[in-house]
């Protein structure tokens, strides 16, 4: 460690060049800065994403749970509809409240129970997968962001270090000093940028595979609640 700060402390002496991570983030040319910038920015846009997200699927399963408790309690789907106001930000909430308005039109009808049965299947199934889908496109929001930073942010820290690293050689014909006082200043601010990429990929890529595997989760409850509730609406047919 000591004979690296050493030769790290010679180095900038010699080439009268500062090589902390701060000013050679200052001398990068344009194009490694614009790199730079534009990685900082996908990588605060993924942590306000990966904050929100964490929170806001986080409250949708706890209510969904409570939601799931409560309608079982109930006991019929008029002390449901009763207990259900009281979840009105479960997700499972506002696809109980679409079928349970399309099970009251099919109730309605002047059909035999055979009949509305029959229909519910239908109609009900489909407004329980509809809703369902809404709900879903909700929790996906935003996660194409994630997915997009994680697979171009090091192919885009990639071409800021290439890029540093031709102009650094560029330097070296131009100037016809080839010494390691000459070359490190742009090879290390070169590959800043590489690190500013797997800095903003990887939180990313983590993130989006957890939240894909919890709305999984969340998906697959609400299947098993259109079910649930499909069979429900048939017993409580009269």
């Amino acid at each position: 460690m000591t004979n690296t700060f050493l030769a790290w402390t010679a180095l900038t002496s010699q080439s009268g060049v500062s090589l902390n991570i701060w000013d050679l983030v200052m001398q990068a040319g344009w194009v490694v800065k614009g790199v730079m910038l534009l990685l900082l920015v996908a990588s605060v846009l993924s942590w306000a994403i990966i904050f929100w997200k964490w929170i806001s699927l986080r409250a949708a399963a706890q209510e969904n749970a409570k939601f799931s408790e409560a309608f079982w309690a109930a006991g019929s789907l008029d002390a449901a509809t009763r207990a259900a106001r009281s979840f009105s930000g479960a997700p499972l909430n506002r696809v109980f409240e679409a079928a349970l308005q399309e099970f009251n039109l099919v109730s309605g009808l002047k059909l035999n129970r055979e009949e509305k049965i029959e229909l519910l299947e239908t109609n009900v199934y489909r407004t329980l997968d509809k809703s369902s889908g809404v709900e879903l496109e909700g929790m996906q929001r935003y996660l194409a962001f994630l997915a997009s930073t994680s697979s171009t942010a090091p192919f885009i820290g990639l071409f800021g270090t290439v890029w540093g690293i031709m102009t650094s050689f560029i330097n070296i014909g131009a100037t016809g000093a080839s010494n390691l006082a000459v070359v490190a200043p742009g090879i290390a601010e070169a590959l800043i940028a590489t690190a500013i990429g797997l800095f903003a990929a990887i939180p990313a890529a983590l993130f989006y595979n957890l939240f894909v595997n919890r709305i999984k989760l969340l998906s697959s409850g609400m299947q098993n609640f259109g079910t649930d509730f499909l069979n429900t609406a048939k017993r409580s047919l009269q």
